[in-house]
């Protein structure tokens, strides 16, 4: 099912912060996979963060912010109860070009927001492969959205010199261009449960299997 999201600077709102009162409905981008992960086991959190951190670099993501393509990292935040329960948050926004052997695209753009959230973590010394480590023991949520951005270089909007263009901009979609957008969307797709389905295995949710991307020794905290 095609969902239309408000094609605006946030996209898909955060977890945390409420939807905007003045979103665009009429000018929209299409969310085409979205998922929600949720692990309650010991958890190494820095690990997580670096195995999502090198996918995400090493597979050609980059932030929206071209002069920062690698300031992916939205927002951080960490906070300690009476307890010394620690709460982690963090919200990625990324993006990608898939315009197949022609390099990037002119009209579609990939985009995925991830969200983080980890409550009640405590540290735990344990032995792995013989070393003590303190990993955190607690509950991690990942919110995953992945999103068709329409339309980026503005040929059907108000600022466009192409006059017609809002009057042509239902009939190119679903007429002409709905072909290529339909690949499009199923690329996306495809991508995205490919990054879902790593994450699964590495944090322990998934049967083992040899598809699965690695995060390589030296890459990790102990």
């Amino acid at each position: 099912m095609t969902v239309w999201t408000p094609k605006h600077a946030a996209g898909i709102q955060s977890q945390w912060a409420p939807p905007a009162a003045n979103a665009k409905w009429d000018e929209s981008d299409v969310l085409v996979y979205s998922t929600q992960i949720k692990q309650v086991r010991v958890v190494h959190i820095e690990n997580v963060y670096r195995y999502m951190w090198h996918w995400l670099t090493e597979e050609g993501w980059k932030s929206p912010n071209p002069d920062l393509p690698k300031a992916i990292e939205d927002f951080y935040g960490e906070y300690r109860d009476q307890q010394d329960h620690k709460e982690i948050r963090w919200w990625w926004r990324t993006q990608k070009s898939h315009g197949g052997i022609a390099g990037a695209h002119q009209f579609f753009r990939f985009k995925w927001h991830i969200d983080v959230m980890t409550t009640n973590m405590k540290r735990i010394e344990i032995v792995y492969k013989g070393k003590k480590i303190k990993p955190y023991m607690g509950e991690m949520i990942i919110w995953f959205n992945a999103i068709l951005q329409l339309d980026i270089n503005n040929w059907f909007t108000g600022t466009s010199d192409f006059k017609l263009g809002k009057v042509l901009e239902d009939f190119f979609l679903r007429m002409i261009y709905k072909d290529r957008m339909r690949e499009q969307e199923i690329e996306l797709r495809r991508v995205s449960e490919r990054f879902v389905e790593d994450l699964k295995h590495y944090i322990g949710l998934n049967r083992a299997s040899d598809v699965r991307k690695p995060l390589s020794e030296e890459k990790q905290w102990f």
